[in-house]
């Protein structure tokens, strides 16, 4: 099972930085169709398949792929609280305005937590590199 590989963090970190602008500017057609190619690239790598496109991505650009992973477990994050929170809707009944406040704070806590892992990869090979 490849879901808890590098290609995994890769593959976050693609749809993160391709999805966001569409999701956030409000081009929902566009959002759902790079969701279905993330689920179904996730899917692959569920049987042990990795996508030629990502394997590519990544022999070909290994430092952007460093940072891509460094906040490529943002997505499934994101994803698996708003699994939770829809699951916990059937036993607590939430009011309108909560729920609502509550998904759009997803993400912006997502995007906040993509800009911490960035820094954070961003010192990390800063400080390899000024070592060697």
């Amino acid at each position: 099972m490849k879901l808890w590989s590098k290609e995994a963090l890769v593959l976050g970190g693609i749809y993160s930085v391709l999805d966001t602008p569409f999701s956030l500017l409000g081009f929902e057609m566009i959002s759902n169709v790079f969701f279905g190619l993330f689920i179904g690239s996730a899917l692959m790598l569920c049987f042990n398949k990795t996508p030629k496109y990502l394997s590519w991505f990544i022999t070909r650009y290994p430092q952007t792929s460093y940072y891509l992973a460094s906040f490529g477990w943002v997505p499934y994050v994101m994803m698996l609280t708003t699994i939770a929170f829809l699951g916990s809707s059937y036993l607590i009944t939430y009011t309108e305005n909560f729920a609502v406040s509550f998904l759009y704070s997803i993400v912006y806590v997502g995007l906040f937590l993509s800009l911490i892992s960035l820094i954070i990869a961003f010192v990390k090979m800063r400080k390899t590199k000024l070592i060697n």
